[in-house]
């Protein structure tokens, strides 16, 4: 008769940590790989995969054996395994890496420990590749090994922290209790995600979930997914800050993009007034220019009829002032390309 029937109950809630579960039968399928990798290193007559069925047996049952041993001294108040049983008990992935690397080191060759045989780059590399192999060839079967990791969990969770203790003695009840229980399996409701957990990580993976919809970071009224939210901000986000149009001609305010329209009518004399301005800021130019042509006449001029100046020196400085009216000229280009550009923009956002 099994403990379950002696004490009344006959069913029990057997879900855990979703989480866990998964990170733990990673665990297993490295730990098989990287012992059946260094077991069979410079060995010419194996193969890691002559050998991967036969280990798995091993680990299974060594990972077992050694759990069972922790949890049995402990009650038998034996040798003290407190550190080991806290570490289990709030750190179980951690404690079975610890497991799986002392069983990965009884498992290596005498090859395997010389120092330089294998570099750890191509060591790591042979470990992965065969990782893929297994999967693909499904040496051990994700749901075995999660069958596996839960075996090992149950055993060692004595805090019950991630799986489920509870027992009923009627089916139903059983139901009811796995409808609501905390390790049971959801999926998250934001729009576009597909990812599943325990619910009682509901709250973690929603702090988190790229496709959760929030309120725009710069307080505009549309709600934006997280993932979303950068791009939203940088570009059509109506709050995003923006220069007016009429920057280049001297308004320098900044606002919200959303704003636009409603800074222009209200400043359209403002606008006006700068552009004014501007033109007659370029028309001075022009002035200025017209007078250091004079100036260039005159020194030409005097370039002729004075014999005892240096005409060499006198060439240079004409080139020199011709260099510089061409730049004004193209100054001046350039500013009227944007009064023009400006003032277009300006009659297309009144029009």
């Amino acid at each position: 008769m099994s403990m379950a029937e002696e004490d009344g109950y006959s069913s029990r809630c057997d879900l855990c940590d979703t989480e866990v579960i998964h990170s733990m039968a990673e665990l297993l399928l490295r730990g098989l790989a990287t012992a059946s990798v260094d077991s069979t290193t410079g060995d010419i007559f194996k193969s890691a995969s002559s050998v991967a069925v036969a280990v798995k047996t091993e680990l299974e049952n060594y990972l077992l054996v050694r759990t069972e041993a922790l949890i049995r001294e402990s009650v038998d108040g034996g040798e003290d395994h407190s550190d080991k049983l806290m570490k289990a008990s709030t750190r179980p992935t951690e404690f079975l890496s610890d497991l799986i690397d002392d069983f990965v080191a009884s498992k290596r060759n005498v090859l395997s420990h010389v120092s330089g045989f294998l570099s750890s780059e191509s060591r790591l590399s042979k470990i992965n590749d065969f990782m893929q192999k297994m999967e693909m060839e499904n040496v051990w079967a994700l749901d075995v090994r999660k069958a596996t990791a839960e075996t090992i969990l149950e055993s060692i969770d004595i805090k019950c922290i991630f799986h489920c203790p509870e027992r009923f003695v009627e089916q139903n009840e059983l139901a009811d209790h796995r409808s609501q229980c905390k390790f049971r399996v959801v999926n998250c409701k934001n729009d576009g995600c597909s990812a599943s957990f325990s619910a009682i990580h509901i709250e973690e993976h929603d702090s988190i979930c790229p496709f959760k919809a929030l309120p725009c970071d710069q307080l505009c009224d549309q709600h934006v997914m997280r993932c979303e939210m950068d791009k939203h901000c940088a570009t059509v986000c109506p709050m995003k800050l923006i220069n007016c149009p009429f920057y280049q001609v001297g308004c320098e305010t900044a606002f919200p993009q959303g704003n636009l329209d409603n800074h222009c009518s209200k400043l359209l004399q403002t606008h006006m007034l700068y552009v004014l301005q501007a033109t007659t800021r370029q028309n001075a130019t022009v002035d200025d220019m017209n007078q250091r042509l004079q100036l260039l006449e005159k020194a030409q001029s005097l370039n002729k009829m004075s014999g005892a100046l240096d005409v060499r020196s006198l060439t240079l400085i004409t080139k020199e002032q011709e260099a510089k009216i061409k730049k004004l000229e193209r100054d001046i280009k350039t500013q009227e390309a944007k009064i023009k550009k400006l003032e277009n923009e300006f009659r297309s956002r009144n029009a």
